[in-house]
C-alpha cells in the first residue's frame, strides 16, 4: 500500500487570535505543515442522486472500552455494531472520525498505552483521531509511537493517522500529527482537517510540552479547507479538541462540518455561513455514552452534497455486538498485565477480583454512592495516613476524582476510573503563608486546618507533580523527595489491601 506525503509550501506565523492561548508566539519560519493523500487508494464512484455520506464521530471516551450498563456507557463492540450495520445500508457510505482524548481514562487502555484502543479503532475503520491533551499524559515519545503504530499496517489492513496540524516541537517541527487527511469515500471526495486548540495547552503537565507550541490555528484551517476546495474537495471536515465557543467565524465560512471535543457535553449546534450554508458543530458527551452523525445526501441537480441531518444518538437494545471487536479485546484481557507495584495473571482477573469494600454505613455514602467529592476526600485521607509518620506530612493534596462508585466491593479497575493518571507522587516543604494559597483541595492532619496554620512555620504536605506543575509551582519552598513510580491510585490500592479488619470507609 502507498501512502502520500505531501508539505504544503506556505509559511505559518502565530497570530495569537486565539482565545486562552498560553504559548509563546514564534515568529520563526516553521516547517511546512505535512497532510496525508489517499492513504487506502480507494477509488471515486459515479454520484448518484441521493448517495448519502454518513460521518460518525466519537470524542472523549478515555478508554472506555468495556460495556458498563449502570453508566450508560455502551462499550467499543457495540459502537462498532452500530457503525457497521449502517455501513450495511443502500447508498451509505461512512466516515469515521475522533476529536480526541481517546485513550486515557480506563484500566483496560491505560494499561497497554493506549494500544488496545488502537487497534480496535484500526479494526472499526477510523478515518483520523485528532490528538487532545490527555494523548500528552504518557509523554511526547509514547505519543510519537502511539501515531506511528496507528499508521503500522503490519497486523491490520487498516491504518488511520493522528491530526494536529498546529503543535510543534521545539525545532519547529512535526512530531506525530498531520494537518490533513484526503481520501475518497464512494461518490465523495472526503478532507478531514485536525488542530488541538490551544486553549487546552494549560490541561496539560506543563513538564510534558516544555518547548512545544499550540499555534493559534485560524490561518491554518482556513489556508488548508481553502486548498483542499481547490483541489476538487466535495466534504471538508474539521476536528478539534475544544469547545464550539472557540470556532473562529473565519473557519465556518470554508468547511461543511465541525466536530470538537474536551468538554464532555452533549452539544449540537449550527451556523449559517454568508453563503446560506448551515455548518453543524457537534460534540458527543464522552466515554462512548454519544454517537455524533451528520448526513450529507448528494443533490444531483446541483451536482453537490448537501447535509440533511445532524444528531447525537445513543445506542438503543437490542445491541449489535461487532465480534471482531469483541475477539481483540478477550485477548488483551486474557493477558498478564503489570501497573507499577499492582501485578496479575491476567487483566480480567485485575478487573474483576475484589480488593476491598466500602459499606452503606460509611460516611462518605449517601443514596449508595460515593460522589465523585466524596471519592477525592476518602482518597485525600488514604494519602495524608500513607505518609504522615513517615515523613511527618501534615496535608494532603489533590484536585478531582474522576469517577464515582457504589457501595459493595470495590476492585482495582473502579480505583483506576476514579484516578487514571500517571502523575507521581510528591512531598514538597511550604511555609504557612505559602499553603494559605492553595487552591487545590486538601484534608489536614488532625489539629491543623488552612486557618491555624503557622504563617512563618515550614511544613511538609504531599500532592501530585501534576498539582506542582500545574496549579501551585509558586506556592512551595523546595522538593523533599518524589516517587516518580507511584501514583494516586497506587497509593489507593496500598490502603484497602493493607487495611486487616473493617475498612476504613465502611
Amino acid at each position: 500500500k502507498k501512502k502520500y506525503l505531501l508539505l504544503i509550501p506556505f509559511l505559518l506565523f502565530i497570530t495569537s487570535c486565539d482565545k486562552d492561548d498560553n504559548t509563546t508566539p514564534s515568529l520563526k519560519e516553521q516547517t511546512p505543515a505535512p497532510v496525508l493523500v489517499d492513504l487506502h487508494e480507494e477509488n471515486k464512484e459515479i454520484a448518484k442522486d441521493g448517495d448519502i455520506v454518513k460521518i460518525f464521530h466519537l470524542n472523549d471516551t478515555h478508554g472506555s472500552i468495556e460495556h458498563l450498563p449502570s453508566v450508560g456507557e455502551p462499550g467499543m463492540s457495540r459502537i462498532a455494531g452500530y457503525i457497521n450495520s449502517k455501513r450495511q445500508e443502500e447508498q451509505t457510505n461512512v466516515v469515521l472520525v475522533s476529536s480526541g482524548d481517546m485513550f486515557q481514562g480506563s484500566l483496560d487502555s491505560n494499561i497497554n498505552k493506549g494500544r488496545l484502543m488502537i487497534d480496535i479503532m484500526k479494526e472499526m475503520k477510523f478515518d483520523a483521531m485528532t490528538i487532545g491533551n490527555h494523548e500528552f499524559d504518557w509523554g511526547v515519545d509514547v505519543l510519537a509511537e502511539s501515531a506511528a503504530y496507528a499508521m503500522e499496517e503490519e497486523d491490520s489492513n487498516w491504518r488511520f493517522p493522528f491530526l494536529a496540524g498546529n503543535i510543534l516541537n521545539p525545532e519547529n517541527d512535526y512530531d506525530f500529527g498531520y494537518l490533513s487527511t484526503t481520501f475518497n469515500r464512494g461518490p465523495a471526495r472526503v478532507g478531514i482537517i485536525g488542530a488541538t486548540d490551544s486553549s487546552v495547552y494549560k490541561s496539560i503537565d506543563a513538564n510534558i510540552v516544555e518547548g512545544y507550541k499550540f499555534d493559534s490555528q485560524t490561518k491554518m484551517v482556513v489556508e488548508e479547507a481553502k486548498r483542499l476546495r481547490q483541489n476538487g474537495t466535495d466534504l471538508v471536515i474539521y476536528s478539534t479538541h475544544t469547545g464550539a465557543s472557540s470556532i473562529d467565524k473565519k473557519i465556518i465560512e470554508e468547511v461543511d462540518v465541525v466536530f470538537t471535543g474536551h468538554r464532555h457535553i452533549d452539544s449540537v449546534e449550527s451556523q449559517t455561513n454568508s453563503k446560506g450554508k448551515i455548518i453543524p458543530i457537534i460534540e458527543s458527551g464522552s466515554n462512548g455514552t454519544l454517537i455524533g452523525e451528520v448526513n450529507f445526501i448528494y443533490n444531483a441537480s446541483q451536482n453537490n452534497f448537501q447535509v440533511s441531518t445532524y444528531q447525537n444518538i445513543q445506542l438503543e437494545k437490542p445491541y449489535i455486538i461487532d465480534e471482531e471487536v469483541e475477539a481483540i479485546y478477550n485477548a488483551y484481557l486474557d493477558a498478564p498485565v503489570k501497573d507499577g507495584i499492582v501485578e496479575a495473571d491476567s487483566l480480567r482477573q485485575l478487573k474483576n477480583d475484589p480488593i476491598g469494600e466500602i459499606t452503606s454505613d460509611s460516611e462518605y455514602v449517601l443514596n449508595n454512592k460515593i460522589n465523585v467529592n466524596n471519592v477525592r476526600k476518602m482518597f485525600l485521607q488514604a494519602q495524608l495516613d500513607r505518609f504522615k509518620d513517615s515523613d511527618g506530612v501534615i496535608a494532603s493534596f489533590y484536585n478531582a476524582s474522576r469517577s464515582e462508585w457504589s457501595v459493595g466491593p470495590i476492585t482495582y479497575s473502579d480505583i483506576y476510573k476514579a484516578f487514571p493518571f500517571d502523575n507521581a507522587t510528591i512531598i514538597v516543604e511550604a511555609d504557612g503563608q505559602q499553603l494559605k494559597k492553595w487552591s487545590t483541595a486538601s484534608v489536614y492532619l488532625e489539629g491543623y486546618t488552612s486557618a491555624n496554620i503557622s504563617s512563618l512555620e515550614v511544613y511538609k504536605v504531599v500532592t501530585s507533580t501534576y498539582i506542582i506543575n500545574n496549579y501551585e509551582s509558586y506556592n512551595y519552598k523546595r522538593i523533599v523527595r518524589e516517587e516518580s513510580e507511584l501514583f494516586q491510585r497506587h497509593i489507593f490500592y496500598e490502603a484497602f489491601k493493607n487495611v486487616s479488619g473493617p475498612n476504613p470507609w465502611g
